[in-house]
């Protein structure tokens, strides 16, 4: 598999070599660097790298001048045009540390967002037309969080619609799971999805702090076929304890600085546990290590890894439908940055004790952050449903991106396999013999 990416794209830069030569040197080994990373990409990072070189080749030789003229002026300046390396990430690094140097790194990136700017509507305009399929992102608070009504989803109130839900016994994180996400008798809304003729295992995703909604989508599952990609921060806590060690190890041993320790970080070869994740292969399992090493505290944090974990499958993978379930996470623990990854001595454990509290005020900016991201996409914008539901809680917030409401309306009270009823229709599922109907309000 990997040898055929790494064909494909070499492929595609031989298809533009003469556009290639033709650009600044730093672009250049931007796209380099991107081509290298080739085998760990997700299908629409690979048609956004080729849609850039598409928009990029469609310019007249004056409108490359133009948009690249900043670029090109820096590089100069700098003499970065004069470095010679066939390696992209190392030209990537020595025309940076040339631009640094010479205090020219700050103008240069303002550059290099102009000309992103002139080229994002392009690209967008290839991949998202406006028949581009509906989306779902739904986001939960688990059970155990201290949830605070009068501060429920306050910082999406103005964009969302409170909805009262009748819950009909389902208190319990199981019931609730399975009356939220049923379809049918043993289905679920993974699995359908999953079913569906040109779908499969990475059309849907679930990142979650605790593991309940890998098992309801394992057992509606069928066998030996995932029902969903799915990452779990309980489910990786030996991988997250392997990757802590390497990290320790590496920096203990003595590194040369940020540069020598991300390269070791990026040629880390440790697999999560047999059963780990739901859906497994190289970019999952890629994706999965970035996840831990680049998020800023998802080794030690639940609920920021799943935000984290989130925003980047938003990004990159572009799923038709997100779950992100937030959990109830520890109390905070002083650490130094070395400490971090390194194993206390038993004499040195502190207990670890719940933050349910604390856990809220998280997961409220936590959340935002999620939807605030979705929004910046446009494989999302205009065209999602978005759902935030808090485990045990009688109402939801809904937000329909192409069709933003106040909290002004009210809604009836609405039982929960309506709601289930409501994500099938909107991604077009069939509803199977379930009697609830859509919610007109959301579903139209």
């Amino acid at each position: 598999m990997r040898i055929a990416a790494e064909a494909e794209a070499a492929s595609l830069l031989g298809r533009h070599r003469d556009l290639l030569a033709r650009l600044p040197v730093t672009f250049q080994a931007f796209i380099g660097v991107e081509a290298e990373r080739w085998p760990t990409f997700f299908a629409p990072e690979k048609a956004h790298l080729r849609a850039l070189l598409e928009s990029v080749a469609g310019w007249t030789g004056p409108e490359l001048v133009t948009m690249f003229g900043g670029v090109t002026r820096l590089e100069t300046e700098a003499g970065c045009r004069q470095v010679r390396e066939s390696d992209p990430r190392q030209l990537q690094d020595a025309t940076q540390a040339l631009l640094r140097r010479k205090g020219l790194l700050p103008l240069w990136r303002q550059e290099i967002d102009q000309v992103f700017q002139r080229l994002q509507p392009q690209i967008d305009e290839r991949l998202y037309p406006a028949s581009a399929p509906r989306r779902l992102v739904v986001m939960l608070y688990g059970h155990g969080i201290a949830i605070q009504r009068d501060r429920l989803w306050k910082r999406l109130r103005g964009v969302g619609t409170r909805i009262p839900l009748r819950l009909d016994g389902a208190e319990t994180p199981e019931a609730f799971l399975r009356a939220l996400f049923g379809v049918g008798a043993k289905d679920t809304l993974f699995s359908a999805l999953r079913d569906r003729a040109g779908h499969g295992p990475p059309d849907a995703w679930i990142v979650e702090a605790g593991e309940s909604l890998h098992a309801l989508c394992e057992a509606g599952a069928g066998q030996g076929s995932a029902c969903a990609t799915g990452i779990s921060y309980a489910r990786l806590g030996s991988y997250r304890e392997m990757l802590a060690r390497s990290l320790y190890k590496k920096v203990v041993s003595g590194v040369s600085g940020p540069q020598e320790l991300a390269a070791y970080a990026r040629a880390l070869d440790v697999t999560p546990p047999e059963g780990a994740l739901l859906y497994s292969d190289e970019v999952v399992r890629a994706f999965t290590r970035d996840v831990f090493l680049a998020g800023n505290g998802t080794l030690l944090l639940n609920n920021t890894f799943v935000e984290w974990a989130s925003v980047q499958a938003l990004k990159r993978a572009e799923p038709r439908v997100l779950v992100a379930r937030f959990g109830v996470r520890d109390k905070m623990k002083p650490f130094s940055s070395l400490l971090l990854f390194s194993s206390p001595r038993p004499t040195d454990q502190v207990p670890a004790l719940e933050d349910p509290f604390g856990s809220f005020i998280d997961v409220e900016q936590l959340a935002y952050y999620v939807w605030l991201n979705a929004e910046k996409s446009a494989a999302y914008r205009g065209k999602t449903l978005y759902l935030l539901l808090a485990e045990g809680v009688d109402q939801m917030l809904a937000i329909r991106s192409d069709a933003p409401q106040t909290e002004a309306r009210e809604l009836p009270e609405a039982a929960l396999p309506e709601v289930a009823a409501t994500m099938a229709a909107w991604t077009g599922l069939p509803l199977g013999a379930s009697s609830a109907r859509p919610l007109a309000s959301l579903a139209g």
